[in-house]
């Protein structure tokens, strides 16, 4: 009786851990690089120019911002969505740099449309007509169309009710040489076209999110083809970093900005207390005019960021201090190397005076988006994880289900 009752004890443990790891509140969706993004000098000019168009940003007549997007080709990470009943599957950029969703739809007939998924408004259930037109320009185009209702799922979790935007007409070529199909924002709601609710947002206030907090590991260095890293939606995963993670308040709830204490190339003082911003939608660093011309002066670099160059060794780290905790970023991942012509993947941009965090900082640390504390938590990712294999994870959790129902009989 006695050994019944402990292997009855051990079942009901073992069901409370495997309720912990699969019930858990933490919801993820990898996140996968781009096949044809490569870091080169053409591309990092071409980037800048992107992120220009990016901030500076134009409002329409009611006030509404209109988002402002160029050099699709050069986003580096997508991930898996769906719209629609039954589900309609989509590449989209998980960009947290802008605050709407849009993909699209099966009236465009621009060559771009053709290239990729679009959404068949007729084939769902759930679909709901809106009607509300858009634009959204970019670089040497725009796309435009018009707002529509429906069901929007990844992760797991199904958003009821998502407005979002069909893309009718392309104009230009940007867009037509984009590996995914369109962009989901992960910006806050006063970014959005049109007073739109951000997906995110409207996961929390469906309950399907108990903790309004999202979280990115991005990887570049992946053991997996086009392997990126994960979106996780509801918290953070401490197996992803290493220590703990430094928070700082947002200090504007519309982009993801926040204050610096300082930022240095090795021992030389570029800037304190500028603030920045944190870009999954943008691969380099912005710096503003006056400090980029600092840093350009230290490695003699031309206004492109061009310079010759043998060894990146030799080159100290770029450190951004942040709530008083040193964020180290090695010459290698700031500065690109082709031949003995080395390119700074840290870019200037006029009218803009903070600095963007893309790829170049956020592929080095693990970042928290802390949407109900409007705050961010930074740390540094853990280095022994190259792929988390959440299929595989799964069968292991099935199996011990398994293993523990047998210790039962």
């Amino acid at each position: 009786m006695a050994g019944s009752q402990m292997k009855k004890l051990a079942f009901l443990a073992g069901i409370l851990v495997l309720v912990g790891l699969v019930s858990s509140t933490l919801h993820r969706i990898p996140v996968h690089r781009s096949p044809k993004f490569t870091r080169s000098h053409k591309n990092i000019v071409a980037e800048r120019d992107f992120i220009q168009q990016k901030y500076n940003r134009q409002y329409t007549a009611n006030g509404h911002p209109v988002e402002q997007l160029s050099n699709f080709d050069n986003y580096q990470y997508y991930g898996n969505i769906s719209i629609g009943t039954p589900a309609q599957y989509f590449l989209v950029q998980f960009d947290t740099g802008s605050s709407n969703l849009w993909v699209p739809g099966s009236s465009c007939t621009s060559t771009a449309c053709e290239d990729h998924q679009v959404f068949y408004e007729s084939l769902s259930s759930t679909y709901v007509a809106n009607g509300t037109a858009f634009s959204i320009t970019y670089g040497t185009g725009s796309v435009s169309g018009y707002l529509s209702v429906d069901y929007v799922s990844f992760a797991g979790l199904t958003v009821k009710n998502q407005t979002f935007g069909e893309v009718t007409t392309e104009q230009g070529t940007n867009f037509v040489d984009a590996y995914f199909d369109g962009i989901l924002g992960m910006g806050f709601p006063i970014l959005a076209v049109d007073g739109v609710t951000p997906t995110f947002q409207n996961m929390v206030s469906q309950g399907l999110i108990q903790n309004p907090v999202f979280s990115f590991f991005l990887r570049d260095n992946g053991s997996v083809v086009n392997y990126g890293g994960e979106l996780i939606l509801g918290g953070s995963d401490p197996s992803l970093y290493s220590g703990g993670l430094t928070y700082v308040d947002v200090i504007q709830a519309a982009y993801w900005k926040f204050q610096t204490d300082s930022i240095k190339i090795g021992s030389t003082l570029i800037s304190t207390y500028d603030a920045a911003i944190a870009d999954t939608g943008t691969s380099l660093i912005i710096a503003p005019i006056a400090e980029y011309a600092m840093i350009a002066a230290l490695f003699g670099a031309d206004s492109e960021g061009t310079f010759e160059c043998t060894s990146l060794d030799s080159y100290p780290d770029l450190v951004i201090t942040i709530n008083g905790v040193d964020f180290r970023i090695a010459a290698k991942y700031y500065i690109i190397q082709e031949n003995y012509l080395c390119s700074l993947a840290i870019q200037s941009i006029t009218s803009q005076d903070f600095w963007i965090m893309g790829d170049v900082f956020l592929g080095r640390f693990y970042t928290e988006f802390d949407v109900g504390n409007q705050r961010l938590g930074f740390a540094p990712v853990n280095s022994a994880i190259s792929l988390r294999q959440t299929a595989l994870w799964q069968v292991f959790t099935l199996v011990l289900a398994c293993g523990m129902w047998k210790l039962w009989q």
